[in-house]
């Protein structure tokens, strides 16, 4: 449970018998009368103070989140449901990673890593180049600075905020995905492709397969993705924009809720049409050559999996997709 010494000031997480030791050690933390993080009572986010992670949370909105997820496990009384496993990650990521560097500035853990890493992904750098850069500025800082030594540390941190991807072979002529029932076969039942590239093995030998898969769907599962855009107060009550959002112009359309197709859907499906959190999606998709000033022969056919329930300029910038890669 969260501690109430003085050292940890209900931040930490202890067990009973480290607590009692705090305790006796460290003594109780100041005016905290109302035991709000051990099970008292319904609490409203104006009558709690702070914990005072927003000093080093130079990102912003952390301190939301963390205020959103003590609010939803400790405001219910002593009975509260253990999180969902990769929730609690993600969480525990985030309270660990607002740590200050260094005793002398508000930069967060968290907000140095996304930093570095955004000139790591800007400028192409290797992963060795990115470790001598992790050195160096590491080097120009305090003694007791928790900037990581390598990428390796950085992306540990970080993994708790990754989302995961799946990798599906798929048919050269788009016929089917090796997947299920066709995980095991080497090539498509139907139009007979191999489902890897052939070299010539030569002396009359047939053909002979590499490891090395034609095509590739790289698939982004987007329910994780919006169980995602619930896990803060923010978010969530913008996912119910499109019923209670505020119109300032109601005569234009200024979101797919106020056309005719979803009010024909909101009378046909009455009982999902209540429930303002239904996630509603638009598909779209196009196909590109992102490698075209290369003369290279690959294909991109990206398919973006789109939120409508969000206010119409946050729908786009929190699209999910899936990405198919024709390798062909």
């Amino acid at each position: 449970m969260w501690c109430p010494c003085k050292s940890c000031g209900n931040q930490k997480r202890k067990t009973k018998k480290v607590m009692g030791e705090h305790l006796v050690n460290y003594g109780f933390t100041p005016d905290y009368t109302r035991w709000i993080f051990h099970g008292e009572a319904h609490r409203m986010r104006d009558e709690v103070v702070r914990q005072r992670i927003d000093e080093c949370d130079a990102a912003g909105g952390i301190g939301d989140m963390l205020d959103d997820y003590e609010e939803a496990h400790f405001g219910e009384g002593p009975q509260e449901e253990e999180p969902e496993a990769s929730t609690k990650a993600f969480y525990e990521m985030l309270e660990a990673a607002q740590k200050p560097l260094h005793g002398q500035t508000k930069v967060s853990q968290l907000d140095g890593i996304g930093r570095l890493m955004a000139l790591k992904s800007q400028f192409g750098l290797s992963r060795d180049a990115f470790d001598s850069m992790l050195t160096v500025v590491g080097s120009m800082l305090p003694e007791d600075h928790i900037l990581p030594k390598t990428m390796y540390q950085a992306t540990e941190i970080l993994s708790a905020l990754k989302m995961p991807y799946e990798q599906i072979h798929s048919c050269p002529n788009g016929c089917i995905l090796f997947r299920k029932e066709h995980e095991a076969e080497t090539y498509c039942p139907k139009c007979k492709a191999s489902r890897f590239l052939e070299v010539d093995a030569g002396d009359g030998q047939p053909k002979r397969q590499l490891t090395i898969p034609v095509k590739i769907v790289r698939y982004l599962p987007f329910i994780q993705r919006i169980q995602r855009l619930y896990m803060t107060e923010e978010t969530a009550k913008q996912m119910t924009w499109h019923k209670k959002g505020v119109r300032y112009n109601p005569d234009k359309m200024v979101h797919p809720s106020d056309g005719e197709s979803w009010t024909h859907f909101d009378e046909i499906h009455h009982e999902k049409a209540k429930e303002a959190h239904n996630v509603r999606v638009a598909l779209a998709t196009d196909g590109f050559n992102p490698y075209g000033m290369m003369a290279a022969s690959y294909s991109c056919w990206p398919m973006f999996v789109i939120p409508l329930n969000l206010p119409p300029r946050r729908s786009l910038s929190m699209a999910n997709h899936i990405c198919v890669v024709d390798y062909s």
